[in-house]
């Protein structure tokens, strides 16, 4: 049998003509019914004169987009209505049409893509990121106010940041919030208030369903600590606060961290952390170092930088040129490391400034100078001693040098395994 080749295109084309015949009455008929169900319904006046009395229902280009979508066939980009047309006076011009419908570039599609956020802890200067001045409003807008705010910036390159939302919150939510920094605020001046602020801290270290006020939270601690910097009192409550945050299994701080650990370091190596004398900052450095290091073990392995880059900022404070209070808050955090930290980074700077901090011992009455340089000296023993007590081993060489620097201090921390001890029993 032999089938001619132009019988083979008839029938092809007829197969065509009834597939496509049947894909647009059938996208037709689902166009109308969005159209039904939108209520977008067109009337026009069918025939050569408006004044015929038929009236037809025309569909538009968005009710044919929403049948495509629902196919998952691709969108048109069409305006208007579909219809015949009653007069070829009605003809439309293309490029016409184009010079004055289309100035503007239709929009894109929405979609996602990938770009780095953050590259070792640094943000890069990419237009997909918040540019450097959108960041420095947004801080502003961040000290002018205690608690959260809710404000849009319009950052560069057309990206909007999209503060925290606190009328997104629950009343439920809401309500434990301003309990709980109620609580902080009023402080611990009276047995009641200390009960009220224990029992508001040790809620936020246990409770669960808190997830959705961690940004709230940890911005409220942040603020504060930079707010009341000369309260020492007030800011080892705002520590304590940190800490019950970091010890509830519940709570996720992970997104968070780059507003925590500021305010921690600063709590920690800053010169001046008491507005009057003898306000007991000593004790919010150490209390500051103690939740600085456990921040770091909490996430050091989700973050593999993140221990070096405090620790970092740590030396820097223990440098040359820096204040005796910062140089304390420096030795003290590093020795909550353990003494691998100490012996590479605490040991050779407390040998080198031994005994100068011992001359100036000698030679200054001023008390608050005094306190300082003795506060540093016990720093430095306190390193030692954790040295000593953690089985480290010490060469011959490194004993006799620590011996010519510290002297008789040694007796007092060394272990009783070491032969200096037992002699000096």
């Amino acid at each position: 049998m032999v089938v001619s080749v132009p019988s083979i295109q008839a029938s092809a084309r007829s197969t065509l003509v009834t597939l496509v015949q049947e894909h647009v009455s059938s996208l037709v008929r689902e166009a109308t019914c969005v159209q039904r169900h939108c209520k977008r319904a067109r009337m026009h006046a069918h025939g050569d004169s408006e004044q015929s009395g038929i009236i037809r229902r025309r569909l538009h280009a968005d009710d044919v987009n929403m049948a495509l979508q629902w196919r998952g066939s691709e969108k048109i980009y069409g305006t208007g209505t579909i219809g015949k047309e009653s007069s070829e006076s009605n003809k439309v011009n293309l490029e016409d049409y184009l010079k004055s419908e289309m100035d503007l570039r239709p929009p894109q599609e929405v979609g996602l893509t990938v770009h780095w956020l953050a590259v070792d802890g640094v943000q890069p200067d990419i237009p997909q990121n918040p540019g450097s001045q959108s960041r420095e409003v947004k801080e502003m807008a961040s000290r002018s106010t205690a608690a959260p705010a809710v404000t849009d910036e319009a950052a560069e390159g057309g990206i909007h940041v999209t503060q925290l939302l606190p009328r997104l919150l629950s009343e439920e939510l809401r309500l434990y919030f301003t309990r709980v920094t109620s609580a902080v605020e009023r402080g611990g001046a009276t047995p009641i208030t200390r009960q009220q602020q224990d029992a508001a801290l040790a809620g936020i270290a246990r409770d669960p369903g808190l997830q959705e006020l961690v940004p709230f939270l940890v911005l409220y601690v942040s603020q504060s600590l930079s707010k009341h910097l000369g309260n020492p009192e007030h800011c080892r409550t705002l520590i304590r606060m940190a800490r019950s945050l970091l010890q509830n299994p519940y709570l996720h701080l992970e997104l968070h961290l780059h507003q925590l650990i500021p305010a921690l370091l600063t709590c920690v190596v800053a010169e001046r952390l008491s507005s009057r004398e003898g306000g007991n900052h000593w004790t919010l450095r150490r209390e500051a170092a103690s939740t600085l290091v456990q921040v770091c073990h909490a996430f050091g392995d989700d973050y593999a930088m993140l221990e070096a880059r405090v620790l970092k900022a740590l030396c820097k404070a223990i440098g040359p040129g820096k204040a005796l209070p910062t140089i304390y808050g420096g030795f003290t955090a590093i020795t909550l490391f353990g003494p691998n930290a100490i012996n590479s980074f605490l040991l050779p700077l407390a040998m080198g400034n031994w005994k100068k901090w011992a001359s100036q011992l000698e030679k200054t009455n001023d008390a608050k100078k005094r306190l300082e340089l003795q506060m540093c000296q016990q720093a430095a023993l306190d390193s030692l001693s954790v040295l000593f007590t953690d089985d480290h081993r010490i060469s011959e060489e490194e004993w006799e040098e620590l011996q010519d620097t510290f002297g008789d201090q040694l007796v007092m921390i060394a272990s009783q395994e070491t032969d200096y001890a037992l002699m000096s029993v």
